[in-house]
């Protein structure tokens, strides 16, 4: 199992990239599609806030089995991270 800083930072990262590609995309996006960006882009800062909390605090049932509930946190997260990038690329320059 991965370290749990490693997971975090790894988590940290990618809403790092997703966020600066959010910004590329609402500076040469139209006017029309701005407030869907920023939309997408709540959603992520709001994505890591919950993951982050998630790792740090696992629930007491989930406590027996930390490497499971730690593989099921990071898939849920990248599967959140895709639907928010087809989100993104979804709209229409």
């Amino acid at each position: 199992m991965a370290n749990i800083r490693d997971l975090k930072m790894d988590a940290k990262q990618m809403i790092k990239h997703f966020i600066q590609e959010c910004y590329v995309h609402l500076a040469y996006s139209p006017p029309l599609n701005q407030e869907n960006v920023l939309d997408i882009l709540s959603d992520a800062m709001q994505l890591e806030k919950d993951t982050v909390k998630r790792i740090n605090q696992p629930s007491k049932d989930d406590k027996l089995d930390l490497k499971r509930y730690y593989k099921s946190v990071s898939n849920e997260f990248y599967d959140k991270i895709v639907e928010l990038t087809e989100r993104l690329n979804s709209l229409a320059y």
